[in-house]
């Protein structure tokens, strides 16, 4: 079996032991490898580890996913990793940092596999984590995806309740740079990627905007972890932010003749077919790093109040945008169809005004360059710090989802 493969002189295979005392130093994990053995239905998931880790793994379906959660471990090298390459029931890979402290291997499956044994392989220093998967039928995934979502929802906690900003506070701008962790979102022809362009720009607007001083900043991640599209959200929400600015910076192989910057806007119905692309692209995103699929939310549709608001805050996030397209205009260039509007989940808030501006397209060389480079970010950050600062504090009115007295 594939558990052979890894058995050379001296080796200890056993089952996982109790997890060690938490080391100060993280665990490193420094390959995924995927073994298939021909003429049987089993496939080893391989991973090279510094040291015995806790692992925990669980189901999701809709798509058919496995996850894999390595405690108190950061991959080596790449921040994120991940094949396309189909092997056996495994139809493509991906891991990175999921949240601060664990790492996340998602699988993505053409067929239902099972996890049948999880063993570690060492020899002296070295230690392998050999994870044997089995094939099911999709009636019996389905029944352990459902046992894993109860353990999730039960250990879930409740969302906390929004904390209104003290008399005379500034205003709070809330910078989201998009993907991050294990989501590596875009990449460019040379191996560039989105999460880590967005943060660097994100950084740069949130200097201009603290050195200016009339308003606050936070921003949804500081360093590469990632961040579900809810929790970006709440995270706004529950602070009373004036305005939410997420950030992301596309790729279209392909159409390469296609740039500039787009400002996005939250409707029901998509401004045009590529919005309607990018909303779908980008919603995917915790499906990527192994979440359950979205659920219909209603979000106050019954509340006359919600919807009053909700209309108020669509129109206030048509004028963050219209200034933020106007501003990059000055200072670099925007796409032929500047504002744009589609059902992006992270701009679903219904009482925060919220834009979504695409930076430009790293399929594109022009735009690329601009990116990758301090200059091109620096003019880009300022324009956009101009633009948010003349939006919060000249044209912001602020609303009250609270009901009557």
């Amino acid at each position: 079996m594939i558990l052979l493969v890894f058995a050379f002189p001296g080796a200890v295979i056993g089952q996982m032991a109790p997890p060690r005392p938490a080391a100060a130093e993280s665990v490193q994990a420094r390959g995924v490898h995927l073994v298939e053995e021909p003429g049987s239905d089993t496939l080893g998931v391989v991973v090279d580890l510094s040291r015995e880790v806790t692992v925990r793994h669980e189901v999701l379906v809709e798509p058919n996913r496995l996850v894999i959660d390595l405690e108190n471990t950061v991959f080596a090298g790449a921040p994120a990793q991940g094949s396309n390459r189909a092997v056996g029931p495994v139809a493509g890979w991906r891991a990175g940092l999921f949240l601060l402290g664990r790492s996340r291997i998602v699988l993505d499956l053409n067929r239902p596999v099972l996890v049948q044994r999880t063993d570690f392989v060492r020899q002296g220093p070295h230690t392998r984590l050999v994870i044997q998967l089995r094939s099911a039928s999709q009636d019996e995934f389905a029944g352990r995806a459902q046992e894993d979502q109860k353990r999730r929802f039960a250990s879930r906690v409740p969302e906390g309740p929004s904390v209104p900003r003290p008399a005379g506070a500034k205003p709070l701008v809330v910078l989201d740079p998009g993907h991050g962790g294990i989501d590596p979102g875009a990449s460019g022809p040379k191996g560039e990627v989105e999460k880590e362009i967005v943060l660097a720009v994100a950084r740069l607007i949130r200097k201009q905007l603290e050195a200016d001083g009339r308003v606050e900043v936070q921003m949804t991640r500081e360093d590469d972890r990632f961040i579900s599209l809810g929790e970006r959200v709440v995270f706004a929400r529950n602070r009373s932010a004036a305005l939410f600015v997420s950030l992301h910076a596309d790729s279209l192989f392909g159409e390469a003749d296609v740039r500039g910057a787009s400002v996005y806007t939250l409707s029901d119905r998509a401004s045009d077919a590529a919005a309607a692309r990018a909303a779908e692209k980008e919603n995917r995103a915790d499906v990527a790093a192994g979440l359950d699929a979205p659920e219909a939310q209603r979000e106050g549709v019954d509340d006359i109040l919600f919807d009053l608001a909700r209309r108020e805050t669509r129109l206030f996030s048509q004028l963050a945008a219209r200034g933020v397209a106007q501003s990059i205009q000055r200072s670099g260039r925007l796409h032929k169809t500047p504002l744009r509007s589609a059902g992006f989940r992270v701009l679903r808030a219904p009482d925060m005004p919220s834009i979504l501006v695409e930076l430009g397209y790293l399929s594109n060389p022009e735009d690329l360059q601009a990116l990758m480079q301090e200059a091109g970010r620096q003019k880009l950050a300022q324009g956009l710090a101009a633009a948010l600062l003349d939006f919060v504090l000249n044209n912001r009115i602020a609303i009250s989802t609270k009901p009557l007295e």
